[in-house]
């Protein structure tokens, strides 16, 4: 019953895990201190009057929480993790706010080699491609990866590590017991196969718009660094990027297009002074020497495997150079090329036989 008392003080609002874990030590246990009367909890001196009122009623409105809870845990195999047990893993108990218990589906791994991999949910083809392929190289080099389960870089980074046979974690914004996004319940339950799903919430938490940043910074806690694939000026990757940095996690941007809102994220963390990462083995020689040169591939021998221009025409190789530029409609491509839209259609079937184009959910046109 203890952890789960441990669960019971994680789940007390405005009260921090320093704060709690002073009370168990006062108390001698998490279970007495979860139960202790409120002149005793004032009598500490650790909570402020106005806590210990807010503890003491939230208390009386979830009316045998630990004991349910552990029903509830027990029921769909999730195990609960306090900060105090030797599973908690070691480098997130040293972050600023450290969540009191973790809520976990699968399996910890040994997060020795660990990088977290954040970005755009609204990554283009670019992105989705870099992320996968960075997540997949270093998942084979024996890296777990670190990611939030969302749609766009989170979804092709955790698919990457597992197809590649590698570990992934997903720090989740709600319960481990929620698919959130629907969309990816095949693949969380990969991941609880060859990870875990994680979360500091209790299981049945909805995944609320404010817990998403709330678990930017578990994502970096469990990581040795953070790579930053996409990311809009104002977006929540750049939370955890400036988690990562806060918290003294290295940071690794990988560039993009120039012209694309969504490489103006790590575009201003490179010119203030962030790591540039080009391939898989630039984030290994500086975190993990001992593991580089374990990565046999590099994305520039992938590019030339596949080169356009040895294998398309003058015409098919002036439309991939427009697709740079991010994606476009049949529409945009006929006015760039004064072409005419039977010949323009042509073309794009004929590249995307050929592997090197692909359309997106809004029906345009990106490179593969």
């Amino acid at each position: 019953m203890e952890k789960f008392c441990w669960a019971a003080l994680g789940a007390a609002k405005g009260i921090g895990a320093a704060h709690m874990m002073a009370l168990v030590r006062v108390f001698g246990s998490a279970q007495n201190a979860y139960e202790a009367e409120e002149a005793d909890l004032l009598a500490t001196g650790i909570l402020s009057p106005k806590a210990v009122a807010a503890f003491v009623q939230s208390r009386k409105q979830q009316e045998r929480f630990p004991e349910k809870l552990r029903e509830q845990c027990e029921r769909l195999h999730i195990d609960v993790i306090p900060i105090v047990s030797d599973a908690y893993p070691e480098r997130l108990k040293r972050i600023l706010q450290p969540p009191l218990v973790l809520y976990v589906k699968g399996t910890l791994p040994d997060f020795r080699y660990s990088i977290g991999m954040v970005g755009s949910r609204m990554a283009d083809a670019y992105g989705l491609k870099v992320a996968g392929y960075f997540s997949s190289e270093l998942a084979k080099a024996g890296v777990v990866i670190v990611s939030g389960g969302a749609k766009g870089i989170d979804t092709a980074s955790h698919k990457g590590a597992l197809q590649a046979g590698g570990k992934t974690v997903a720090v989740l914004g709600c319960g481990v017991d929620i698919t959130y996004p629907p969309g990816n319940r095949t693949m969380f339950a990969r991941i609880a196969e060859q990870g875990a799903l994680i979360s500091e919430y209790p299981p049945g938490t909805e995944p609320l718009p404010f817990r998403f940043p709330e678990r930017n910074r578990i994502i970096s806690g469990l990581s040795q660094g953070v790579v930053l694939v996409e990311a809009a000026v104002r977006s929540g990757a750049l939370i955890t990027a400036e988690f990562a940095m806060d918290e003294g996690r290295d940071l690794f941007c990988i560039p993009g297009n120039i012209f694309s809102d969504k490489s103006a994220g790590p575009h201003k963390l490179i010119r203030d002074g962030a790591r540039i990462a080009l391939a898989p083995d630039d984030v290994l020689e500086e975190l993990f020497p001992e593991l580089a040169g374990s990565i046999h591939s590099n994305l520039f021998a992938c590019m030339e495997d596949r080169a356009p221009l040895r294998v398309c025409s003058e015409q098919q190789r002036k439309l991939l150079d427009l697709l740079t530029q991010g994606p476009q409609t049949l529409e945009q491509l006929v006015t760039a090329t004064g072409w005419s839209v039977a010949e323009t259609s042509v073309l794009l079937l004929e590249l995307q036989m050929k592997g090197f184009v692909q359309t997106d959910a809004a029906q345009r046109y990106v490179q593969s």
